[in-house]
């Protein structure tokens, strides 16, 4: 908790040994030209030491994988999750190529403390607007289960068009009564993000890596927003009430970011909202 205000980083990615964060990291830095240094490993005990550093509450873990492995590593996130005591919220990712059938993916995931889904289709290599993914998206929108979408590049790679706005804005519209949180702010795009805020109620955008805090990012990622003044235009008219705090650790920095944001000239009520209170709201916690 910071100046009494519960924090809920909601967008953070773990690994289960620093040899496993150490190949990821490396793999991922090379295939997106990453050129800033990561402010950790992703590793539980990491993560956890930054929370207790930083005065962060809960931190939601976004983790995704290649299909052959996901429902593997989404059964390591939850069992990460429930071993923390309630200090690391899981979401589990999916994949059309999956094995299985993924609703009943879904309901066992849900059982086993899942609160929302992460899909990263760049990264995954999948469109979201694949037939196969409709029952899936179907049964979220029943049950108003969030799906956080990475949204836009990577420190300005782009392999393919599968996380363009464009791509993804088809599932916002045919499932309006999804919560869809767009990462990044939608590629902090600011005239999207306006567009969609205003557009689609069901719409939720990210801070992570756009509205950033850590000197790395800030010096030489492309669609950070560095001016204090225009972030806090933007978030009263997109509205605090649809705005999300994350960091995407290890890659953004979440006590720089949470800093930065905490000092932005919003009134309290805004920063919880921001911080904790839509988080709160959508994962059900």
């Amino acid at each position: 908790m910071v100046n009494d205000i519960e924090v809920i980083d909601s967008h953070v990615h773990t690994f289960a040994s620093d040899d496993i964060a150490e190949r990821i990291i490396a793999s991922f830095n090379k295939i997106y030209d990453i050129e800033f240094a990561n402010p950790g490993n992703g590793t539980i005990s990491n993560v956890l030491n930054n929370m207790k550093e930083g005065g962060i509450d809960r931190t939601v873990m976004v983790n995704f994988a290649p299909p052959k492995i996901v429902h593997q590593n989404n059964l390591w996130t939850l069992k990460a999750g429930g071993d923390s005591g309630g200090k690391l919220i899981p979401l589990v990712s999916f994949h059309p190529e999956m094995e299985g059938v993924l609703t009943e993916h879904l309901e066992n995931y849900i059982n086993a403390g899942a609160r929302g889904i992460k899909l990263h289709p760049m990264a995954q290599g999948f469109d979201v607007r694949d037939r196969r993914l409709d029952e899936l998206f179907r049964t979220c929108s029943q049950r108003s289960f969030p799906v956080l979408i990475h949204c836009g590049r990577v420190s300005n790679a782009r392999l393919n068009e599968y996380s363009d706005f464009e791509c993804i804005v088809p599932v916002i519209e045919k499932y309006p009564e999804l919560p869809v949180i767009l990462a990044h702010m939608a590629d902090g795009q600011i005239d999207r993000c306006l567009e969609v805020s205003k557009k689609y109620s069901n719409v939720f955008l990210d801070t992570s890596i756009v509205i950033t805090g850590y000197p790395d990012i800030m010096n030489v990622n492309e669609p950070s927003w560095l001016d204090d003044g225009q972030v806090v235009s933007i978030i009263n008219e997109v509205g605090a009430d649809r705005i999300i705090f994350g960091s995407d650790f290890p890659w953004g920095s979440p006590i720089h970011d949470l800093n930065r944001i905490m000092n932005f000239k919003l009134d309290h009520h805004q920063k919880e909202l921001i911080f904790s209170g839509n988080a709160k709201r959508l994962f059900k916690l």
